[in-house]
């Protein structure tokens, strides 16, 4: 999901530390990146991490994406109430599924995972009759043959609103999580997980990834805004992982963008890029894992949804991927989307 941009946070030991400092600070002891005033990238993409909900436009949603040269949106519903009420209500996979059937391979339907009543820890270790439901629900709607995978499923989320569903923090490797991952290696389909990179969650992810290798789990907002060497050592034990850089650029039009650093960054968080620049350490692991990135705009919140929004956060991408070689790009920007949600079949 995204969120909302603060100016400061707390480290992991508690003290307030500006955002912008800590970016000036990396930058500083990286170094430049070469080829930062390469041509932007122009060819094709698919906004591999996208959201729907009631208060979405739909006309808005098919105008923004063609005008920017977006071939397609992985769409996944957000089952949660919107900060601003009835300007943000709440959606589901009926809208996604709707969305699609107007604009055939523009929008491709995942079965939503930010549902209310997944909403706390017991529910994941043992599933109560409402869960049940979902995770039977998930399957027929993946035996339709309709959906492309699973997600966004909420793991651990930093509080940017107020409510019971605003800081969640689940367990990753549960009765749970086992469950959806039967059912995505049934129809080998991809699980879309949101958790930041906290380090016993990281511990567990990759248990649940060890013990479910055929599962393809795509892991939200640049690996949970792991730091380079984590991202690295995770997609070394774990060929069945890949990451999503949704959200994480290093602007906020309206405020929002986790690639900004808020609602807080903890010991383990780090930025992707500054001023369309990506961090030297960041660079060299999507050149070097070139094949298991995408990218997305993640935008999860009506409001949000508009012309300059989407052409800023699309225009900044194209900015980054400019940057990279042409063949990682072209993978990041497209291709690596295409097999990963099976666009193919």
């Amino acid at each position: 999901m995204v969120v909302i941009m603060k100016k400061r946070h707390r480290d992991g030991s508690g003290r307030r530390v500006s955002v912008g400092a800590l970016a000036l600070a990396a930058l500083l002891s990286a170094g430049p990146v070469a080829g930062a005033a390469a041509e932007p990238y122009g060819g094709s993409i698919i906004d591999a991490h996208g959201h729907i909900g009631g208060s979405f436009d739909a006309d808005t949603m098919a105008r923004v994406t063609a005008a920017n040269g977006v071939r397609a949106m992985i769409l996944m519903a957000r089952y949660y109430p919107g900060p601003e009420g009835k300007r943000d209500l709440p959606g589901d996979d009926g809208m996604a599924l709707d969305l699609a059937a107007r604009h055939p391979g523009r929008f491709i339907p995942l079965v939503g995972m930010q549902q209310p009543l997944l909403t706390g820890a017991g529910k994941w270790t043992q599933p109560d009759g409402a869960v049940k439901a979902l995770l039977q629900s998930t399957d027929n709607k993946l035996a339709s043959g309709r959906f492309r995978g699973i997600g966004e499923v909420i793991v651990r989320h930093f509080a940017y609103s107020s409510g019971p569903h605003a800081e969640i923090d689940h367990p990753i490797y549960s009765a749970f999580m086992k469950e959806i991952s039967r059912l995505a290696q049934k129809y080998d389909l991809p699980v879309v997980v949101h958790m930041e990179g906290a380090p016993n969650l990281v511990a567990d992810f990759g248990r649940l990834m060890a013990e479910n290798a055929k599962v393809v789990y795509v892991w939200a907002h640049n690996c949970g805004r792991s730091q380079a060497p984590v991202i690295r050592d995770m997609l070394i034990r774990h060929p069945n992982l890949r990451c999503d850089l949704a959200g994480m650029i290093n602007l906020a039009p309206r405020g929002y963008g986790y690639g900004t650093g808020w609602p807080r960054m903890e010991a383990y968080t780090a930025l992707m890029e500054v001023d369309g620049t990506f961090l030297p350490e960041m660079q060299a692991v999507y050149e070097d894992f070139s094949d298991r990135f995408v990218i997305g705009t993640d935008i999860a919140h009506a409001p949000v949804m508009n012309d300059r929004s989407y052409q800023l956060r699309i225009g900044r991408f194209r900015e980054l991927l400019g940057t990279l070689t042409p063949e990682t790009a072209k993978r990041l920007a497209e291709t690596n989307a295409v097999r990963i949600f099976r666009l193919d079949r």
